[in-house]
């Protein structure tokens, strides 16, 4: 008889691979970061290659953090990370937090992402998830947002899938970083050399053609090769002669099945049935949980526990898993219907009894027939409910899962439709979510859920920015007879939000209005919130700008009072949005990052992209132009992870006007034709957001004509909606030259005469003053209004608007002395603001000076000066050894602008990571 070796050592056919993933564990050793994707079919050796990976980190000094997702992950948010990094090797203290019982989870990513960034810091790290494919929804919008905060860290992640089943968020994680560059290594099958090896290995001795001509019906498959010969060992079917290996017997298995079928056979009885019974499972599992499945004392179990996994059947990595889940599943296929029902029912009372997840539990009593069926479903339901603020998409698999489970006419239907069609909706998946409430309504449904029926459809349709059809649901819910007040104030609310964006601005106000009374009334506080940050909006959109301000300050002093729901509607969004239209620009930094302290505090994620937009525009109007740049690409990073398509519209938008404004038109083209893409699909977005930068962009390629013919909606409508003018004051010289070089006189007119007007409306605010006197100055040519405009500027933090102003006093001055000191100045704000287009407009028609040349902080021909200066900055904390939080804290940014920022840097010096940055700038440093 032969003795086959244990686990098989060896790596066969796989060089390229291996030399791959050595680089990139050495890689990680010396500082850089990265990420590696390996794909394959079920069994082809991804396991064993992310395994030899991990020793090889190990053995370099590299701690490794690793697991394997199994299916029931998708249940369980952040499961699939966060169990790997608790079994993080050498042990880290600093991330035992992970084990707390959390209901906010979405919160826990930044905090996750400071830790690893702090650990990282200290020490190389390898984070490998096998079986990516089963990765919960949390830990896959974690990984995401992740791997490009830590590239400038010697963090290296190492993932294993197989592309089945498509479609889960494990595997449109894969997609995403191999669409985003990430190296992804394809496994095939073994070559026929590499099988001969492997058998030999297995067997302990070479093997002759009848092993390698069975083996070749493996089609060069590990596993099944692998398996196979076992299966033939325990069988007695292959013998050792003369130091080889050869095949005899007749019944030889023909495939995966026959021969995991042949291999329990090769086992005693007690295996077989310790096996089937731990089949049930689906995941790693204890010696206990199996002895109470079978109903014996654990002791009992560990001789066959020893002889499964002599025979590699399973495996023991501090629990007894399966060597693989085919072995598993075609285990499991071996059990006949009642011994199947009977080990599910108690596998449900095992799971319950260890605490495990609750749709565990109900997986096991779906399949116990009608008598599990309905605590399932309850349970389904629950769980959906309990994990859709962090996970939507996962609560409408489980939703639609507990409606499959319950009959057309179950009376339980009703409550669970409802839900379904909410948590349907919050996951994008409008259409199902539609035919689905449709149905139910058509069955009848009494007041309340009707209404709440109504409403959610109503939410995710404004959340998906389909803002016309969020209305009809808004309408058809406040019609319903009996509705509840309260449920009546949330329809208001969302139809004040609604209405804002189809530009019904009276109906949006009377909404915003009669959602604060009724929420004030009956207690939906967070209605009230929501009503008057519509109403906020409103104001500010017909340029009521103090009482913009009051409304966002209400909804803002009754969420810190009451907390909860309240507190999720983040009115500080719009609270920081009316500072800055004010001028009040202090302030509104100070509200973003209160706001986006909370937002993190309360695991509210929709909320990240919208920081980042208003943020981008404070930027912009400060004249900060790179980091508005940064940090508007990180916002429609986070939009694309949290597949909120709607937010990412208007951040595209304001991207398209800063590549403008830095002259980079090809790169504002493509950010227009990606949104384009995105409102291909029905979103829309506030005209400003859609027209203005497009129409700026063709004022820069096709000229004033072109432009105009897509400003001109907006033109006309500025007495009555002049929110361009308030949120950007240099739109309203910039809408005048734009006309009068169109030809357009009267339309320049309505321009001047609708900052006339807001101006007129809010009297103590001089940037507005400023405006209305560039406008008409631009106009008429009154050398003494761009005077006037220029003077009231320098009052106001709007450099950009200086500027602009300066520009065209210069052009329109008598006096040549004081048009090239204008236009000097001029020039420097615009450089100092990194806006080139400008620049290059000024040096061409005014002939001004050339900008001061700043004092150099790197040495001559350094390739550090193809950096901004923002990015200098960035670069010049990172040097010091800062972490990118800590580079945030000291430069008032983001730490997904300091990501932005880092991302770049390495691009443009070749860079891999912090180290080499940080020894670049120590050597090309001035010792200034």
């Amino acid at each position: 008889m032969i003795s086959l070796t244990t686990p098989a050592a060896g790596t066969f056919g796989r060089d390229r691979e291996l030399a791959v993933l050595r680089k990139a564990v050495s890689g990680a050793a010396a500082g850089f970061g990265g990420c590696t994707i390996v794909t394959g079919s079920a069994g082809i050796g991804k396991s064993h290659l992310v395994r030899t990976a991990t020793r090889c980190a190990e053995g370099r000094g590299v701690s490794v953090a690793a697991r394997a997702a199994f299916e029931l992950d998708r249940a369980a948010p952040l499961i699939t990370l966060a169990s790997a990094l608790q079994q993080i090797r050498p042990p880290e203290p600093a991330l035992g937090w992970l084990r707390e019982d959390d209901d906010a989870q979405y919160r826990t990513l930044e905090r996750l992402g400071a830790a690893l960034e702090d650990y990282a810091a200290q020490r190389p790290l390898v984070i490998a998830i096998d079986d990516a494919q089963w990765m919960d929804e949390l830990s896959a919008l974690a990984v995401a947002e992740l791997v490009p905060a830590l590239a400038s860290s010697p963090v290296h992640w190492i993932f294993a899938h197989r592309p089945a089943p498509a479609g889960t968020p494990g595997q449109q994680l894969m997609e995403r970083l191999v669409r985003d560059g990430h190296e992804q290594l394809m496994l095939g099958t073994l070559d026929d050399e590499a099988v001969r090896r492997l058998c030999a290995q297995v067997v302990g001795a070479d093997v002759d053609n009848t092993v390698l001509a069975l083996a070749g019906g493996c089609d060069g498959n590990p596993l099944q090769v692998e398996q196979l010969v076992r299966t033939l060992h325990l069988t007695g079917q292959l013998v050792v002669a003369d130091g080889i290996g050869t095949v005899v017997g007749e019944e030889l298995p023909s495939s995966f099945i026959t021969i995991v079928d042949q291999m329990l056979h090769g086992l005693s009885s007690d295996a077989q049935e310790l096996l089937q019974a731990a089949a049930v499972f689906g995941r790693p599992f204890g010696l206990e949980a199996v002895a109470d499945l079978l109903d014996v004392r654990p002791a009992t179990l560990i001789k066959q526990v020893r002889e499964a996994t002599a025979a590699r059947v399973l495996v023991d990595n501090g629990e007894l898993e399966f060597v693989h889940d085919l072995v598993r599943l075609a285990v499991y296929g071996t059990l006949n219907g009642a011994v199947a029902t009977m080990l599910h029912r108690q596998a449900a009372v095992i799971a319950r009894a260890e605490g495990r997840p609750p749709v565990e539990v109900a997986q096991h009593l779906l399949k116990t027939g009608r008598s599990g069926r309905h605590e399932a479903v309850t349970i389904l339901h629950e769980a959906a409910l309990e994990v859709a603020p962090a996970a939507p998409s996962t609560a409408a698999d489980l939703i639609e899962h507990a409606l499959d489970a319950v009959g057309e006419h179950d009376p339980d239907r009703v409550a669970l439709v409802a839900d379904a069609v909410t948590l349907l909706a919050s996951a994008g998946r409008l259409e199902r979510a539609q035919d689905l409430g449709e149905t139910a309504l058509r069955a009848g449904l009494d007041p309340r859920t009707e209404a709440m029926l109504k409403f959610g459809l109503a939410e995710a349709f404004k959340h998906a920015g389909r803002n016309s059809t969020a209305v009809q649901y808004a309408d058809q819910g406040l019609a319903v007879a009996g509705a509840p007040e309260s449920v009546r104030a949330k329809l208001h609310a969302i139809r004040a939000h609604a209405r804002f964006y189809t530009n019904d601005l009276p109906g949006a106000d009377d909404d915003g209005a009669a959602a604060t009374d009724a929420g004030m009334a009956t207690g939906e506080y967070a209605a009230s919130v929501f009503g008057l940050t519509g109403r906020s909006l409103v104001a500010q959109a017909q340029g009521r700008l103090d009482d913009a301000y009051a409304h966002a300050e209400h909804a803002t002093g009754i969420a810190d009072k009451v907390r909860g729901d309240a507190a999720h509607r983040h009115p500080r969004i719009w609270l920081g949005d009316a500072q800055a239209a004010l001028d009040r620009f202090d302030e509104a930094e100070e509200t973003y990052r209160r706001g986006r302290r909370e937002s993190e505090r309360l695991g509210t994620a929709w909320s990240t992209p919208l920081w980042h937009y208003y943020h981008a525009g404070l930027l912009t109007a400060r004249g900060r132009l790179d980091d508005a740049v940064a940090e508007a690409e990180a916002g429609v990073a986070v939009a694309l992870n949290l597949t909120a398509f709607a937010l990412a519209v208007p951040l595209l938008g304001q991207l398209t006007r800063l590549a403008v404004l830095q002259g980079d038109l090809p790169q504002a083209q493509a950010h227009l034709t990606h949104m384009h893409r995105r409102m291909a699909a029905g979103i829309t977005c506030a005209p400003e957001d859609m027209f203005w930068p497009e129409g700026v962009l063709q004022e820069a390629t096709a000229g004033p004509d072109a432009a105009l013919g897509t400003l001109a909606g907006i033109v006309d409508g500025l007495p009555e909606r002049p929110v361009l003018l308030a949120q950007d004051p240099t739109a309203a010289p910039a809408l005048v030259h734009i006309a009068v070089r169109a030809d357009d006189l009267p339309r320049a007119r309505t321009v001047v005469a609708a900052t006339r007007a807001l101006a007129g409306r809010n009297p103590g605010l001089v940037s507005l003053a400023a405006a209305a006197d560039h406008a008409e100055g631009v106009l008429t040519g009154d050398p003494w209004l761009l005077r006037g405009a220029v003077e009231r500027f320098r009052r106001t933090p709007r450099r950009l608007a200086l500027a602009g102003a300066l520009e065209d006093a210069a052009l329109n001055t008598a006096d040549e002395r004081q048009g090239r000191a204008w236009a000097a100045e001029a020039i420097a704000i615009v450089t100092d603001c990194r806006a080139e287009r400008a620049r290059r407009r000024l040096e061409f028609s005014l002939g001004g000076p050339k900008a001061p040349t700043e004092r150099p902080v790197f040495r001559p021909g350094s390739p550090l000066h193809q950096l901004t200066p923002a990015e200098q900055n960035v670069a010049l904390q990172v040097a010091l050894g800062l972490t990118n939080r800590q580079v945030a804290g000291v430069l008032h940014l983001s730490r997904h602008t300091v990501d932005s920022h880092l991302r770049k840097i390495f691009t443009k010096l070749d860079l891999r990571g912090r180290v080499e940055l940080a020894n670049l700038v120590h050597r090309d440093r001035l010792n200034t």
